[in-house]
């Protein structure tokens, strides 16, 4: 039987909290990790009740008890993004300096501690604040599509957005979404809907899609047909194996990749239309 130190099997513990596409019970994690390392499972008990009691991790509960990063507290998504529960106060370091989200811990996928999720509020940051590439547009038009707990659609309305959209086909992720824009005062700036992709007006300066693969590579056409000229286009959701498939199909209509980032087997880039 295989020893390791603790910090060891903690580590090796987040990592299989953070990347899978389905959420684990913290017994999928002891025979996963028992399995795949060795590891004695009454260690792995030992360093999971480690990551409950230090706030790292924390139960949920769906029918079952599952392990998920925590969000308990407020949790620095990048430099400047911040989430944080409503209920739940945050006082900034620096003044005026960090982009402050307030997210409910609903069921709707999209709270910020999936590596899908805060990849692409990453992207955002760095286009918005470090790139300044929206600088002089008089109106950034955004679509969120797949929208879930409306988290990207409030990022890019606090970062500078001035209109944004966000749908989504799941009632319990519209009905999460509604009452996440409206803790944030942003019920003007966001309009979250239903209405299918094909029958959303106009075209945007930006859209962003956190959805899986197999949706993302069925969306191509429709999604380069609403984006704008020079345009930009962040997908999301993707494991590393698939990536370079599906960015061959979106090079195929025309787009050019401008960033790439990695974490946990999670692909998020961003494109831009000719």
């Amino acid at each position: 039987m295989r020893r390791c130190h603790s910090e060891e099997i903690k580590q090796m513990i987040y990592d299989m909290v953070l990347s899978p596409e389905q959420r684990l019970t913290p017994i999928d994690v002891e025979r996963k990790i028992a399995a795949e390392t060795g590891v004695d499972r009454k260690a792995v008990r030992i360093a999971i009740k480690g990551l409950i009691d230090s706030g790292e991790l924390a139960y949920t509960y769906f029918g079952s008890s599952f392990l998920e990063r925590s969000f308990h507290k407020p949790l620095p998504i990048s430099k400047r993004i911040v989430i944080k529960p409503p209920n739940k106060m945050y006082i900034p370091e620096e003044r005026n300096r960090d982009i402050v989200i307030a997210i409910n811990l609903g069921v709707a996928f999209g709270n910020g501690r999936h590596p899908s999720t805060y990849l692409v509020l990453r992207a955002l940051e760095s286009l918005f604040l470090d790139q300044d590439y929206f600088v002089g547009m008089r109106s950034i038009r955004v679509l969120d599509v797949g929208t879930g707990t409306g988290i990207l659609a409030i990022a890019a309305a606090k970062l500078g957005a001035h209109e944004i959209i966000g749908i989504d086909i799941d009632r319990l992720a519209l009905a999460e979404a509604l009452g996440n824009v409206e803790v944030n005062g942003l019920t003007e700036q966001i309009t979250i809907t239903s209405t299918p992709l094909e029958e959303i007006k106009g075209s945007f300066q930006l859209i962003m899609a956190n959805i899986g693969y197999h949706t993302l590579e069925t969306l191509c056409p429709l999604l380069v047909s609403r984006m704008k000229k020079r345009g930009l286009l962040i997908l999301s959701g993707i494991k590393l194996h698939e990536w370079k498939v599906l960015l061959k199909t979106y090079l195929g209509y025309g787009l050019t990749p401008l960033q790439t980032e990695a974490e946990h087997s999670w692909v998020c880039s961003v494109l831009r239309k000719k």
